[in-house]
């Protein structure tokens, strides 16, 4: 998404107002200060000349600190005084003269579905029972059941709640990546988190730039009309969401006096729990305006089958074992792209916009140091109000 916020250069601020900021000119303006100060028809110093020990000292005594106050000035006081640049603690501080808090980071919870080898047998999950993936970026997320669960006789599977073992929102992956028992479960087949797993999105810590977002969409609300940016405000509270991942549809979707809202996660899905939740907050809580009929919903999805061909270099001879790798991680950032997780720098798919694939391809190349060439089974993404998403990835990766 665009970033607005302007880049101001505070030195050439304070340089226009009149304040000498290099060095040449601080002692520039020195040397004329001493030149224009008279006592007694005599300059207040006369030996001005450049061997002087005691010149040289003076002239260091009154440069020095105006390069230090020039330096908090340009990288501490100013940028802090606006919205627009201001940082950390100072940042919390404008938040709160409109009555705002930086969100806290939140742990992931959601069910995670056990599947039983013999349905006629009762069998009983412990609480604590750990569920993980395969390694990511180099990082294994874990989840683990939150209370213990029996699943009956003559039943196959039963979702089990869990939460995240960390916090934030790396935990949010999509279906498919929970499904490895580090420890076995006698009678338990296999594991998954499927489609609509995650009730409660994991979040990180409100970053500067989803605060200052949400601050400045504050002052719209001076009326607290029930307009978009109160309606926006309200959502973005939610752990999980920022002002910049809702997006709205007016136009009487349900007749006169109704809007949509679409709900977008960094990464994963908004399951049917969590957009519920969003709803009673906002239709039940004591925020609802009158004659105002406002429905969240998550982002509707498009779904792509991509095939993704990488040749690397003829020379680099990989082990099987080696390809095998370079092919996960390769379809990790793909998948990261498309929101399935976020443990990569990569550009991500949005709505009401174009997903290009030479950009893909060109982080995939910075990533990837054995690529020689990537290739893509689809061109560009034009997307409207919906995020694209894999239906299915493959990764083949040949010697170019």
């Amino acid at each position: 998404m665009a970033n607005d916020k302007p880049a101001v250069d505070f030195e050439a601020a304070l340089k226009a107002g009149g304040m000498p900021t290099t060095e040449t000119d601080i002692k520039a303006e020195f040397q004329a200060v001493v030149n224009d100060t008279v006592v007694d028809g005599q300059p207040i110093i006369t030996n001005t000349s450049v061997m002087s020990p005691f010149w040289r000292l003076i002239r260091a005594v009154a440069t020095l600190p105006v390069i230090w106050l020039k330096d908090i000035l340009v990288n501490e006081v100013m940028p802090n005084m606006y919205l627009a640049t201001a940082a950390g603690r100072f940042l919390d501080l404008f938040a709160w003269a409109v009555r705002l808090t930086r969100k806290a980071a939140t742990y992931a919870a959601g069910a995670v579905t056990f599947y039983k080898a013999d349905a006629s047998v009762l069998l009983t999950i412990p609480a604590g029972t750990v569920i993980q993936t395969e390694r990511i970026n180099g990082t294994v997320y874990k989840l683990s059941t939150t209370r213990e669960v029996v699943i009956p006789a003559g039943v196959v599977s039963m979702a089990v709640p869990v939460i995240a073992a960390g916090n934030g929102a790396a935990y949010n992956l999509a279906a498919g990546y929970y499904r490895i028992l580090p420890t076995e479960i006698a009678g338990i087949r296999s594991v998954e988190n499927l489609d609509g797993w995650l009730t409660t999105p994991g979040s990180d810590t409100e970053s500067d730039d989803e605060l200052r977002a949400r601050t400045r969409n504050q002052y719209n609300l001076v009326g607290q009309y029930h307009i978009d940016a109160v309606y926006r405000s309200m959502i973005a509270a939610v752990a999980g969401l920022s002002t910049d991942r809702v997006f709205f549809e007016h136009d009487a979707p349900r007749g006169p006096g109704t809007a949509n809202a679409y709900l977008l996660l960094d990464t994963g899905v908004a399951s049917d729990a969590f957009v519920a939740a969003v709803n009673y907050h906002i239709n039940d809580e004591g925020y609802h305006g009158h004659g105002d009929d406002m429905q969240c919903f998550s982002m509707p999805e498009t779904d792509h089958d991509l095939i993704v061909t990488a040749y690397i270099y003829k020379n680099l001879n990989l082990s099987t074992d080696e390809t095998t790798a370079l092919q996960n991680d390769i379809g990790n950032f793909v998948r990261s792209a498309f929101r399935d997780n976020s443990d990569y720098d990569v550009t991500k798919t949005w709505p009401n916009s174009r997903f290009s694939f030479s950009r893909l391809g060109e982080e995939l190349h910075e990533n990837f140091g054995q690529l020689e060439s990537v290739k893509f089974s689809l061109s560009d993404i034009i997307s409207g109000l919906s995020v694209p998403r894999l239906s299915s990835l493959t990764v083949v990766v040949a010697n170019g």
